[in-house]
């Protein structure tokens, strides 16, 4: 799902404001909110039109983010990330959505986790960032499929499809 034009904007304020740091800093079109974890897919085609059916009504909605800061854990920081409260719409369409992925992705067990990763840390470097009190927002009315192709560099992303969610 794409972050947003605004949400572009802020990250790359950011990423101005923290030039120092030492980390590989995702693209911007590359910013993105994982509702279902990757999985194998064969017949993509068929995972697409499933996608449009399963949008057709749902309405865009606005997220909130209210943190920059470091993860999965400060004890041990990979990342750089933003992240966001409870949405009960986002809770909502990721469970629409998790059944797409088969028994991969139908994981409703494990907590989601509002967050757009932004930079990823260096193996062997530290990070000193504290955790910094944002309030971007972000209206979500796009829901991309994307494949994703690893690189010893960095992941590539290539979309598949997108549905445009309904005015909210």
């Amino acid at each position: 799902m794409p972050a947003g034009v605004v949400l572009r904007g802020n990250a790359s304020a950011f990423r101005a404001s923290h030039s120092s740091l030492p980390v590989r800093w995702i693209p911007p079109e590359n910013l993105h909110i994982t509702l279902v974890p990757p999985w194998y897919c064969e017949d993509t085609g068929k995972v697409c039109k499933e996608l449009h059916d399963l949008l057709a009504d749902v309405k865009s909605f606005d997220v909130c983010f209210n943190e920059v800061s470091v993860g999965p854990t400060a004890r041990k920081p990979r990342l750089i990330w933003i992240s966001g409260g409870a949405h009960e719409a986002l809770g909502k369409l990721r469970g629409r959505l998790s059944g797409l992925a088969g028994p991969e992705g139908d994981n409703n067990d494990r907590k989601f986790f509002l967050h757009v990763t932004f930079a990823r840390i260096r193996k062997g470097q530290k990070v000193n960032l504290s955790p910094e009190a944002i309030d971007w927002k972000a209206t979500l009315d796009l829901v991309c499929l994307y494949e994703s192709i690893l690189h010893p560099v960095g992941a590539e992303y290539r979309m598949l499809c997108e549905v445009e969610l309904s005015a909210g």
